[in-house]
């Protein structure tokens, strides 16, 4: 009965993302319904038909809690429909009015602080490099920084700023490519943007990161035109499966080149991806720890651990202070220290819980699908506001997929924390584009 649930709603999510009414090709509910299937449909499924030893590594204890909660499948089920519910609320009806913004910038004045965002860039990684010791001391422990072996000392909060060149790739390459500015300097704006993001890919240890930046590319594109481009579409996710399956034994060798030479490299590299093929590692893997999560949290919050009551998103916000600096104390158990602990054995910022368990951890069922429906309303709210914002301005392109990839993307990761720290370098540049600009907010008749 539960992998039928799983098979319905999966079709449910296929069905309602193809027959929708859509403003943009690809929007924030399309990121939501991709993530949403891939967790808590797709995952689930195959992990049913293909066992449990799928499961993360990440997660050794994972295969104790997949299954354990009967109405697991039933939860989930629901909580996309109290989601399409809230979505939906505004949506069906309306009102008799509207708000409709006006902005003017001047294009010249953008174009100004463009190299000063550029040497604000170079002074962070230069920061972040000498954290570690060096650019290639940094390479090294991009692994083990990423497993919770090491922890940052004083500046690891330049992290923060280093989604500035997300803004500076796509508006570059918007102009550039899409709106035909053909400036030799937009060019080697844009070329510098994309280096940055290969250096973030390498010393982040980062798959996703180069995936979400070339996909990008793509969706505003895509969006621009109202064109998916179907035969450029194949290839691509071809590109990223291979990407997914092979990049991590690159990162995980990568060390070798710098300590013992190329052929060092290539012989680690080899010896990882024979490793990975002998374990059965799999493609699913990636996608299981919020269903997986999601199980944990109902059969521990609120009776092993107490019910955290939304108090992430507070978290969320002092970790967003450089308190390295300041000496300001970070929380003692942040969620992800708490879904690691269950899972992993140890408290380190390891295994994320997905929309659904932060929803769990925060207050069992009834937060599951109370987040779910307020997360829907957050959804309509801000597809209102990006189709007002671009008709106004096509270059609030940009922002759009920004911001709806950090939408969708929450239903994998669950971590408010994670979402401020991607997005506060965003905000702070709206902040300067609005100190340069004039703004307008009416509310008008419809009619």
């Amino acid at each position: 009965m539960a992998l039928f649930i799983y098979f319905l709603l999966g079709a449910v999510i296929v069905i309602y993302e193809l027959t929708r009414k859509k403003y943009f090709k690809i929007d924030l509910i399309t990121f939501f319904n991709l993530f949403f299937f891939l967790s808590y449909s797709f995952a689930p499924a195959a992990l049913i038909i293909g066992g449990t030893h799928l499961i993360l590594d990440d997660m050794p204890y994972g295969s104790e809690y997949f299954g354990r909660y009967y109405f697991t499948p039933y939860i989930v089920f629901l909580s996309y429909f109290f989601f399409l519910a809230g979505f939906h609320t505004l949506s069906l009806g309306g009102n008799d009015y509207k708000w409709e913004f006006k902005f003017w910038w001047s294009e010249d004045t953008i174009m100004s602080l463009i190299p000063f965002a550029y040497l604000l860039l170079f002074l962070f990684i230069f920061i972040y490099i000498n954290e570690f010791g060096g650019l290639f001391r940094t390479i090294e422990l991009a692994q083990a920084y990423r497993g919770g072996s090491i922890e940052y000392n004083t500046f690891g909060f330049v992290l923060k700023f280093f989604p500035l060149n997300a803004i500076l790739l796509y508006y570059t390459y918007y102009k550039y490519f899409l709106q035909k500015r053909k400036n030799r300097l937009l060019l080697l704006y844009f070329l510098l943007s994309l280096s940055f993001v290969l250096l973030f890919t390498v010393i982040q240890n980062s798959r996703g990161y180069l995936i979400f930046q070339l996909l990008g590319l793509y969706v505003i594109t895509a969006n621009y035109y109202k064109n998916l481009f179907l035969k450029y579409l194949i290839p691509t996710l071809f590109i990223v499966i291979i990407i997914i399956k092979y990049a991590g034994a690159f990162f995980n060798a990568i060390q070798f080149l710098f300590m013992d030479g190329f052929d060092a490299f290539i012989a680690a590299y080899m010896t990882a991806v024979e490793l990975k093929a002998q374990e059965g590692a799999s493609i699913i893997s990636y996608f299981t720890h919020p269903i997986v999560s999601l199980e944990v949290s109902l059969i521990h919050s609120g009776y092993d651990v107490g019910l955290r009551y939304f108090r992430d998103i507070k978290d969320a916000f002092v970790m967003i202070i450089p308190n390295e600096l300041l000496g300001i104390k970070e929380p003692e158990m942040v969620l992800m220290k708490q879904n690691s602990l269950f899972l992993q054995g140890r408290a380190v910022e390891i295994v994320l819980p997905g929309i659904l368990g932060y929803f769990s951890y925060a207050a069992q069922v009834v937060g599951v699908f109370i987040g779910s429906y307020l997360y829907g309303l957050i959804g309509v709210l801000l597809m209102r506001l990006f189709i007002n914002l671009y008709k106004v301005s096509k270059s609030s392109i940009v922002y759009i997929y920004l911001f709806s990839l950090a939408y969708g993307y929450f239903v994998f990761r669950g971590v408010p924390g994670h979402v401020l720290e991607d997005s506060f370098m965003y905000f702070v540049v709206i902040g300067f584009l609005l100190i340069f600009s004039k703004l307008s907010i009416t509310k008008v008749s419809k009619d």
